[in-house]
């Protein structure tokens, strides 16, 4: 039976294969951070920046081997693997990533606080 930490990563997801920034935006808290696979610590505004770039599209790509782990009744954290590919700024990326996100409720609802990934190779 899906949680409403389930129900988050599949908005997640689909927030941003729709491009859809606002609603992104909803999901993250406002001191989110993502960390790259290459080591780069990006902050919420660069990352909505990153998918409100009219050059960033996603073609495709699914999460996999998606495990959910309570760290308290307001604290999950979610590890997957992303696997897919896309264009950004005139390149074509192909990623494959395993990842960890942590989701709070602090605020009430389910948002995104943290996400960090790392290649897979």
């Amino acid at each position: 039976m899906p949680t409403d930490v389930d129900t988050l990563m599949t908005a997640w997801q689909d927030a941003w294969f729709t491009k859809n920034g606002r609603a992104i935006a909803e999901m993250m808290t406002d001191d989110y951070i993502y960390v790259a696979p290459n080591g780069a610590v990006l902050d919420r505004a660069t990352i909505l920046g990153v998918v409100n770039d009219p050059t960033y599209a996603l073609a495709g790509g699914t999460h996999t081997e998606t495990v959910v782990s309570m760290l308290g009744e307001a604290a999950a954290m979610v590890r997957r693997r992303w696997q897919g590919s896309g264009t950004y700024r005139g390149q074509a990326f192909v990623e494959d990533h395993r990842c960890l996100t942590i989701c709070d409720r602090s605020s009430g609802r389910w948002r995104i606080r943290y996400e960090q990934c790392s290649a897979v190779t």
